[in-house]
This record gives structure tokens, C-alpha cells and sequence, in this order.
């Protein structure tokens, strides 16, 4: 008995620190351990490399939501949706494409703006013919888009698992830069610009590790420059115009330094996919998708037909156990006999008619062995 209290406490402990790892990402800003190596870097992609993929991920994001008509909020969560998700998984496990789609299809939802998933798709396929000049077509159904379909579902639930179902604390710059540009005095034009800085800031992870304060008095500094616009100083009283709102000096130069960085980059039209194996893209991807969907069709129907008791269809007219009815035509295959008896037992009896050549007209009195069939003259 007086194990009890420390055995409870070491419990206590333990949950505690589970707490703390499950909250971890969920917060606004990562924990420094979190953003000093990511899991990319781990499996051997140079930060210079995982940076460009983020940024041509988050292109792709942007470009298929104003294809969409979504608004900037859905777009600004989805790069934030990207960033976190990369923290957690590598890009040789999960392309970027399928996770661009994904976080902007799970954004969506999160700020209440949903899709259909068809939109998305189309969207995104859009981008991609646009982007490589590609003259391949995906049509509704298709084996292109029952492979998008699927890898975007697998996608979108790996995302909300790894982020924890959590996503209420994203907190977007966008949402202080009328606030900020209205008290110093700007125009319109001076909005729209800093408004674009943190479009473009989206592109980094810069949202992970700085607060939305200091990326929006980076975004209006950067403006004013450019516009030449001088912001007014409140230097004579000892405080700095961005020091009103509770920003730091430091954080802010930083800040607006890695956002001009972005221009000197070159433009991402298309990037290879470092994770292995055929890309969505690949004429082989839809290939194997085709193949697995008729594996799994396969399946059904022969899992069906060997748990259906053969007694329960003898004919009508005193035929062997297991016989189909009179009319049907002999080049039925096996797996479409199981598929027939799956329906008879579903729908009591009433079988598809599209398994009967043309001239069969059945009649079905529904009776527990009774199948009674006409053939028209």
C-alpha cells in the first residue's frame, strides 16, 4: 500500500509527458527541438532542397484555390497545414503534390469553405496540365481519377492524424494588416501591398516560427518601402512604431530579411517528387491503381459467391441445387454468377435483369425455392 501514492504519481508523470508531445504541434509556434532538424533532413535532403519542394507545394496550394474561388484564409491555412505536416513526415514518404492537395482540401473544411473532392482534383490536375504543358486528360471515373481520389483520402487522413485533429490555433498575419496599416496612417495601396508580402510569406515556415504579429509589421515595413512611404515615428517619445503593437526590433529584421530572400530565387515551374515510387502524374501510377481496383472487384465477388449457400438457387422447375434459373445464357463466368447470387440474396430473390439475354422476361413469385421464368416467343 505505500507504493500506491508514488506509482500514482509516476502515472501522473507519465501522462503528463504525453500531454506535452501530443500538444506539440498543435500550439502556434514549434518548439525549438522541433524546428532544429526536420525529418527530411533526416533521411538525407538538404534544407536548400526541402525548402525549395515547400515552397513549390505551397505555389500549388495557392494557385488551385484561386482557381477555386476560395478565399485567402483557406489558402493561408492549407501552407500552414503543409509546413507542420513536414515537421512531422519526410518528403522521400510523401510527395509533395499528393500533400498539397491534401492540406488544401483538409483547409477547406477547416474554415468552413468546403469542396467536393472532385473540384479539388480537378483543380490540382488543371495546375499540373498548365504547369508541364501536359495534353492528358482526367475524366470522372477514369483510372487517373479514381488513383487521385485515392491517394487524396490516404493523404488527408495521414495529415489529420499526424496534426492530432487540432487546428483551431492557426493564427494567420493577414489578419493585423488593415488593423496595423489604418492606425499609421496608410492607404489603400499600401494594404494591398503589405497584404502580398504575407501571401508571399506563406512560402516559409516562417509562420511556424515566428508570431503573426511580427510577420505583419515585417509585411508593412517591406510595403512602406517599396512604396516609399514613410510610416510615422514615434521615436520622440522612446518607442518604435512597431514596438506599439508588441513587436521586437530584432524578430522584425529577421523576419522581413527571410521574406526578401524569396525573391531572389528562381521560379518553380515543376519539381521531381523525392518519395519513391510512380508519381501521381506517371502513365504507371494509374496503371496500378487500374490493377488494384480489379483485384479487389475480383475479391468481392469471389468472397461473395463462396459465402453464398448454392442450395438457395435451385430452379423452379426441380433443377439440381445451384443451378441458375432457366434463361440464363451459358457464357455467364464465375465471377458474374457470384455476383448474381450476392444480388438475389440482397434484394430477396429479384435478380438483375442485365444478366438475361434480351428475349428473357422473368416473372418472379417470391417463394422461398420458387423461380418461375417465361421466354418470350
Amino acid at each position: 500500500m505505500d507504493d500506491a501514492p508514488s506509482s500514482i504519481d509516476g502515472q501522473a508523470a507519465v501522462d503528463e509527458e504525453d500531454d506535452k508531445l501530443l500538444t506539440e504541434h498543435h500550439v502556434t509556434l514549434l518548439p525549438a527541438h522541433l524546428l532544429k532538424e526536420t525529418p527530411s533532413q533526416r533521411d538525407g535532403i538538404a534544407r536548400e532542397e526541402e525548402d525549395k519542394h515547400r515552397r513549390w507545394a505551397c505555389g500549388l496550394a495557392q494557385e488551385a484555390g484561386i482557381l477555386l474561388k476560395l478565399p485567402q484564409q483557406v489558402m493561408c491555412t492549407a501552407q500552414n497545414l503543409l509546413h507542420r505536416f513536414y515537421y512531422r513526415k519526410s518528403l522521400k514518404s510523401y510527395d509533395a503534390f499528393v500533400t498539397a492537395m491534401g492540406c488544401l482540401f483538409l483547409a477547406s473544411k477547416v474554415e468552413e469553405k468546403p469542396k467536393r473532392l472532385r473540384e479539388v482534383l480537378f483543380a490540382f490536375h488543371y495546375v499540373y496540365k498548365v504547369r508541364t504543358n501536359s495534353t492528358e486528360k482526367m475524366e470522372l471515373g477514369g483510372a487517373m481519377y479514381a488513383g487521385w481520389k485515392e491517394s487524396l483520402v490516404m493523404v488527408e487522413r495521414t495529415i489529420l492524424k499526424e496534426l492530432g485533429f487540432s487546428f483551431y490555433v492557426i493564427e494567420h498575419a493577414h489578419r493585423f494588416i488593415l488593423f496595423y496599416v489604418k492606425l499609421l496612417d496608410g492607404d489603400a495601396e499600401l494594404a494591398q501591398e503589405a497584404w502580398a508580402y504575407c501571401n508571399d510569406s506563406l512560402r516559409t515556415d516562417l509562420q511556424l516560427r515566428s508570431k503573426a504579429e511580427v510577420i505583419a509589421c515585417a509585411a508593412v515595413k517591406l510595403a512602406a518601402a517599396k512604396l516609399r512611404r514613410t510610416l510615422p515615428s514615434l521615436q520622440e517619445d522612446g518607442v518604435d512604431w512597431w514596438a506599439a503593437f508588441g513587436v521586437d526590433g530584432g524578430e522584425l529584421e529577421r523576419a522581413a530579411a527571410e521574406i526578401t530572400e524569396l525573391y531572389a530565387a528562381s521560379p518553380l515551374v515543376w519539381l521531381p517528387s523525392l518519395a519513391p515510387g510512380p508519381r501521381l502524374t506517371d502513365p504507371a501510377f494509374a496503371a496500378a491503381v487500374l490493377k488494384r481496383q480489379e483485384a479487389r472487384e475480383a475479391e468481392k465477388a469471389a468472397a461473395a459467391e463462396a459465402a453464398m449457400p448454392v442450395e438457395d438457387l435451385g430452379n423452379a422447375e426441380g433443377g439440381e441445387a445451384g443451378a441458375l434459373p432457366v434463361g440464363y445464357p451459358a457464357a455467364v463466368t464465375v465471377l458474374q454468377r457470384g455476383e448474381i447470387r450476392r444480388r438475389h440474396a440482397e434484394i430477396g430473390g429479384h435478380l438483375l435483369q442485365r444478366y438475361l439475354p434480351r428475349q428473357a422476361v422473368f416473372a418472379h413469385a417470391f417463394t422461398k425455392r420458387s423461380h418461375v421464368c417465361t421466354l418470350d416467343s
